[in-house]
């Protein structure tokens, strides 16, 4: 019994020692206090407790976190405002009053006055150091949207249009600008990081000449087509290629839709017109490339119309069809070029502009012109009296022709290439006949379609 009681008088006291460590604990983390003359960014902590300390900490940026910050960047005139809780970024009070020594347990002060200006501490709400996202439509009304460098013949003469580089914030040094604006009253100077620029404006500044244009001409009367035509061009208007790179038609245009803008106009389906969305853009295309043939570039990829076009002779069309036919343009030139046009009412002309080679002249040449006939294709119409026959399309001879591309250097001819072969296949002439009573036209499925 005596044994077991003084087992337990001994266990008494053991726990009474370990409350005491941990009363003191306790005691001396309330009771502590800071270095005299301790601060934190601009809020004097010196001589308080740590919980006083973190107290007036957050007091501090409870008073300056909605502040309105104006935001300005080097050489822009646009200001814009944020705060800091717009930006995702809260106080972290314990890291930042944690970095102070403190004078000792329950006030016994065992140093000198510290004299010492620490760092506030930010930290996220969420995410990064900082919320980024949340700047970028700020940004974009400071900056500007980036935009690539282009080149466009402007009163007789191309004309440079430099490129607005993309800008990205130090993520690192924002945290610090905000602090430096709180604390002063002052603007936010942005910490940009401007990212390089694909073409620079000594690259830019070779394109000095017209390498080669070619016109085509349209009815301006026709406003689908016409509106086709100058929005297509519009957008390759300027476009800029280094050495070795590729211009795609379907890829930089875009597929032909209602809601890009573009209109239903003429096109060319089968051998046989016929009206589309994008009707016109054809024309572009053929324009454009007649001016790079002119200016010697490589052609990757070209497609002739099913039918020939009125505005080039016979080989000299390019046709595109989203998905499915292309021009693609190579610069295998040692130097950039810009593919710029000039649209009017009823004439599109396209250039290409670069470093003008002296001497050199292009000719394109086509060969000899096969035709074969397409014959006659009948149909029944029961909108026309039994017997009655009606021619409702012409049709058109199919035809086939080779082209080339002879180079000449001050007179004397450098080389001939052959460009291909341009097939047009034609349509027949079709023919609608009213049928007779004694064999109506059965009704159709839905599927199959019935001809005699």
């Amino acid at each position: 019994m005596y044994s077991f009681m003084k087992r337990g008088a001994l266990i008494a006291v053991g726990t009474c020692a370990v409350v005491s460590i941990v009363f003191a604990a306790a005691v001396q983390s309330t009771s502590q206090t800071l270095k005299k003359g301790s601060v934190v960014g601009i809020v004097n902590v010196g001589g308080l407790t740590i919980p006083d300390a973190h107290k007036k900490l957050r007091v501090w940026w409870e008073s300056v976190k909605t502040k309105p910050i104006v935001l300005v960047a080097k050489n822009k005139s646009s200001r814009q405002t944020v705060t800091a809780s717009q930006l995702g970024l809260t106080l972290d009070d314990i890291a930042s009053i944690s970095q102070i020594p403190s004078d000792g347990l329950i006030g016994q002060v065992v140093g000198d006055v510290d004299n010492k200006t620490y760092q506030v501490l930010l930290k996220p709400s969420t995410g990064t150091m900082a919320n980024l996202n949340a700047l970028k439509p700020i940004l974009r009304e400071i900056l500007g949207e980036p935009s690539p460098a282009k080149v466009k013949f402007i009163s007789g003469k191309p004309s440079l249009i430099s490129e607005q580089p993309k800008y990205s914030v130090d993520g690192k040094l924002l945290s610090a600008e905000i602090l430096k604006a709180l604390y002063e009253d002052s603007d936010l100077q942005l910490p940009l990081v401007e990212e390089p620029k694909k073409i620079t404006d000594e690259v830019l500044s070779t394109i000095t000449d017209v390498v080669a244009e070619f016109k085509t001409n349209f009815s301006a009367g026709n406003r689908p087509r016409s509106s086709n035509i100058k929005l297509a061009s519009s957008i390759i208007d300027g476009l800029v290629l280094l050495p070795g790179e590729r211009f795609s038609f379907n890829g930089v245009v875009g597929e032909r839709t209602i809601k890009a803008g573009f209109q239903e106009a003429g096109v060319y389906i089968n051998g046989r017109h016929d009206t589309g969305i994008g009707g016109g853009i054809c024309q572009v295309s053929t324009t454009l490339y007649n001016a790079c043939l002119l200016s010697n570039l490589k052609i990757v990829s070209r497609t002739n119309h099913s039918l020939p076009v009125p505005y080039v002779p016979p080989g000299r069309d390019a046709t595109v069809n989203f998905g499915f036919q292309d021009l693609v343009i190579e610069n295998n030139m040692a130097t950039p070029i810009a593919l710029s046009n000039t649209y009017e009412p009823g004439i599109l002309t396209f250039r290409v502009l670069g470093k003008k080679e002296p001497g050199l002249e292009v000719k394109i040449t086509l060969g000899e012109t096969k035709y074969w006939s397409t014959g006659t294709k009948r149909e029944p119409d029961p909108s026309l009296p039994p017997g009655v026959t009606k021619v409702k399309d012409k049709g058109s001879r199919g035809r086939s022709l080779d082209s080339y591309r002879t180079v000449y250097k001050n007179g004397v001819k450098v080389s001939t290439e052959k460009l291909g072969k341009s097939y047009y296949a034609g349509a027949p002439t079709l023919v609608v006949y009213g049928p007779s009573k004694a064999n109506p036209i059965p009704p159709s499925n839905g599927n199959t379609v019935i001809r005699p």
